[in-house]
């Protein structure tokens, strides 16, 4: 698994234990919790192409949320 990869697969556990959409900065705050040096705005990237792959959705300015798809790549991933 690359490097991208599993930062992604990161975001998505941080995502699945979420119970409301989540923002890039707490995403951000959990990475770095996690000993990942992962900015906002690299976050933010990231989400982004977790979105087009349909593992996550954006739910206005609240943030994202995971979807079925994601959850199911979480599963595979882990």
């Amino acid at each position: 698994m690359s490097e991208s990869e599993h930062r992604m697969i990161e975001i998505l556990r941080i995502l699945a234990k979420q119970e409301k959409p989540t923002g890039s900065k707490l995403i951000a705050d959990e990475l770095k919790e996690k000993g990942f040096d992962l900015g906002e705005r690299a976050v933010r990237y990231h989400m982004q192409i977790l979105d087009e792959k349909g593992y996550t959705e954006k739910k206005g300015y609240s943030g994202r949320i995971i979807t079925d798809l994601g959850r199911a790549k979480l599963e595979k991933g882990l």
